[in-house]
C-alpha cells in the first residue's frame, strides 16, 4: 500500500531535471511480505555537505552564532588596518582584493581568527609563489593527534561555484557515484533514477573498467558540455560494455527511498539517507511523518554513502526519532578555540520537539511541532564515507541515551565542523570547532567502532533483504546477535581502471553551521 505522497516543494533551480542523483532499489527493499510501502519522491535540493544557500542563524534556545557574512565588494582596503594581537590585519579589512597576493593575505587573516588550531599554524609569507590553494593548504595543522592521523584532514578551499552545487544538491552531472569493493574494483554504488547512467542502463554493481574519452576528468563536471566514454561491466562476470554520458542539470534528492513493512512482528522503517543538504529537513520531516503513520517502532537509516552536512537538519533528525524525551537536551556543543570562548558558551544545538529553523523555501514553518518516532533503538549503515553530521547524529543520539546499533564499517571520524567564508571567486572552509554531545563526548576522530561489523555489498540493490548491510542490522533486530560474515565476494584479481583518471565527486569534509 502506497504512502500518499507529500507536496512537492518549489526546487529554486531553473531547468534541471527533477531528478534525483541517488537509485531508487530495483527489487523489493524489504522483500519479506506482498506489502511493502514505498515513501514518495520528491523533488529537493541535497548535497554531500549542504550548505551556502545563505540561511540565517539557527534560531534556538542557545543559538550558534552565525559566521561573518560575505562582505560586499569594496575598493581597495586601507593601507593601515588594525591589526590582531597576531599582527594580522582583520580578514575584513583585507576581502575582495582579488589577485594572488591578495587573496592569500586574506586567508592568512581568516585563519588567525577562526581555525581551531591557529595557534599551531606553520605560518609562511602571503607573498610566496604558488596558488591560493596550495597556500591554504599549506598553513594547515597537520600534525599527529592521539590517533597518530593528521590533525586537520578536513579544512578546504573551492570555487564559489562548486560549493553552491555541493550544498544546494544542484549540478550539471552524470548521475551515478562510484566506491571500491572488497577486491578493490571500481563499482558503482549509487545512480540517479532518470540521469544520464540510468538513461544507459547502469545499476548499482556495474564495474568500471576503462576510461577512453573525456573532455573533464571528473565523474561531477559542472559543466553543459561535459562528456566521458568508458567501458564497463554490468557486473564482475560480464562482457565489457562502452558507454558514453553527457552531462545534464540535476537535482539530488537527499532521501531517494524510503518504506516500511512488517518484519517478524515488528514494524520497521528503512531510508537510505545520503546528504544533510539546505533541502534534507523537509524530505526528513515527510519521510518521518510518514513512517509514524504506519507505526513503525523500528528504524534503519542507511548512511553509508552520507558526507554530512548542515547540523541543524542533524539536529532534527535526532529530535524525530528520539522524540520528546530528549527535548532540551544538548544535541550539540561547538568547542571554538580560546579566542572565541564567549562563542563556546552560547553555541548549543538543543534537541527540540519544534522545528528550530525553517531555510528558505522550507515548506514547514519555524516552531512547528516535528512528528516524533519515540525510538529507544535507532541502525545505523555506515562506511568510511559516513563523516561529520552523520556522526553527530550517532553521538548526539547516543548522548541521550538511544541506542544506536552501528552496521557495517567504522566510520570516517570528523567531530569538527566549519562555515562557508567567500572571498572573491573562491570559498573557504577552515575547521572551526569541535563538537560534544550532551555528556560532553566528541573524541572520535578515529571513528565509531560498527556494532556489527558488515561489508557492503554490491551485488545487491539498496534495502533489498539479501543485502549484506541491510540483512545483518535485520538479523541484530530479531536476535539481538550480530550476523555471521562470510568473507566478502572476491572477484578473479583485474586491474584497476585503465585510461583517463577521473576525479569523483568532492566531498563537504565536514560538519556545516549555517553560513
Amino acid at each position: 500500500m502506497p504512502l500518499t505522497p507529500p507536496p512537492r516543494p518549489a526546487t529554486g533551480h531553473p531547468g534541471h531535471s527533477g531528478h534525483s542523483r541517488h537509485p531508487q532499489p530495483s527489487r523489493p527493499m524489504l522483500a519479506l511480505s506482498a506489502s511493502l510501502l514505498a515513501l514518495a519522491q520528491l523533488v529537493a535540493c541535497g548535497g554531500s555537505g549542504g550548505d551556502e544557500a545563505a540561511p540565517p542563524p539557527a534560531p534556538s534556545p542557545s543559538p550558534s552564532p552565525a559566521p561573518a557574512p560575505a562582505p560586499s565588494p569594496s575598493p581597495a582596503p586601507s593601507p593601515s588596518p588594525a591589526p590582531s594581537p597576531s599582527g594580522h590585519p582583520p580578514s575584513d579589512s583585507v576581502a575582495n582584493v582579488c589577485t594572488p597576493e591578495g587573496e592569500r593575505r586574506f586567508i592568512r587573516s581568516y585563519l588567525d581568527e577562526k581555525y581551531l588550531w591557529y595557534r599551531e599554524i606553520n605560518d609562511r609569507n602571503a607573498t610566496t609563489g604558488g596558488t591560493v590553494e596550495d597556500y591554504f593548504f599549506s598553513l594547515l595543522v597537520k600534525t599527529p593527534d592521539r590517533h597518530g592521523q593528521a590533525k586537520d584532514r578536513f579544512s578546504f578551499i573551492t570555487s564559489k561555484a562548486i560549493a553552491d552545487s555541493l550544498s544546494s544538491g544542484a549540478s550539471v552531472s552524470y548521475g551515478l557515484r562510484w566506491a571500491k569493493d572488497a577486491s578493490g574494483r571500481q563499482r558503482i554504488a549509487l545512480v540517479a533514477k532518470g540521469s544520464p547512467a540510468d538513461q544507459a542502463g547502469l545499476a548499482r554493481g556495474a564495474q568500471l573498467v576503462d576510461v577512453l574519452d573525456t573532455n573533464v576528468d571528473s565523474w561531477f563536471p559542472n559543466r553543459p558540455d561535459a562528456y566521458v566514454t568508458f567501458t564497463v561491466r554490468d557486473t564482475p562476470t560480464s562482457a565489457a560494455r562502452q558507454v558514453t554520458l553527457r552531462a545534464q542539470p540535476l537535482q539530488e534528492d537527499p532521501v531517494p527511498f524510503a518504506a516500511a513493512d512488517t518484519v517478524g512482528g515488528q514494524r520497521v522503517g528503512y531510508l537510505v539517507f545520503n546528504d544533510f543538504s539546505n533541502a534534507a529537513q523537509d524530505r526528513l520531516i515527510d519521510t518521518m511523518a510518514a513512517l509514524k503513520e504506519r507505526h513503525v517502532n523500528h528504524v534503519i537509516l542507511d548512511m553509508r554513502y552520507n558526507g554530512g552536512g548542515y547540523l541543524y537538519a542533524a539536529a532534527s533528525l535526532s529530535a524525530m526519532l528520539a522524540g520528546p524525551a530528549a527535548n532540551g537536551k544538548v544535541f550539540q556543543q561547538f568547542q571554538y578555540s580560546d579566542k572565541r570562548a564567549a562563542e563556546t558558551r552560547q553555541s548549543v544545538l538543543p534537541f527540540s520537539t519544534q522545528l528550530l529553523y525553517s531555510p528558505p523555501g522550507s515548506r514547514y514553518a519555524q516552531g512547528m511541532a516535528l512528528p516524533a518516532l519515540n525510538l529507544p533503538r535507532v541502525y545505523v549503515l555506515a562506511t568510511g564515507n559516513t563523516c561529520s553530521a552523520s556522526e553527530a547524529t550517532v553521538n548526539g543520539l547516543r548522548g541521550v541515551g538511544v541506542d544506536v546499533v552501528l552496521v557495517g564499517g567504522a566510520t570516517c571520524g570528523k567531530p569538527y565542523g566549519f562555515s562557508r567564508r567567500d572571498n572573491c571567486d573562491k570559498a573557504v572552509y577552515p575547521i572551526e570547532f569541535q563538537g560534544v554531545n550532551h555528556q560532553g563526548f566528541g573524541d572520535y576522530a578515529a571513528g565509531f567502532t560498527p556494532t556489527c561489523a558488515a561489508h557492503d555489498d554490491f551485488d545487491h540493490p539498496l534495502g533489498h533483504v539479501n543485502e549484506n548491510m541491510f540483512a545483518t542490522a535485520l538479523h541484530h533486530m530479531q536476535t539481538g546477535q550480530c550476523r555471521a560474515q562470510a568473507s566478502a565476494p572476491k572477484h578473479a584479481p583485474a586491474p584497476a581502471p585503465g585510461g583517463i583518471a577521473m576525479q569523483e565527486r568532492p566531498p563537504i569534509p565536514g560538519s556545516i553551521l549555517l553560513p
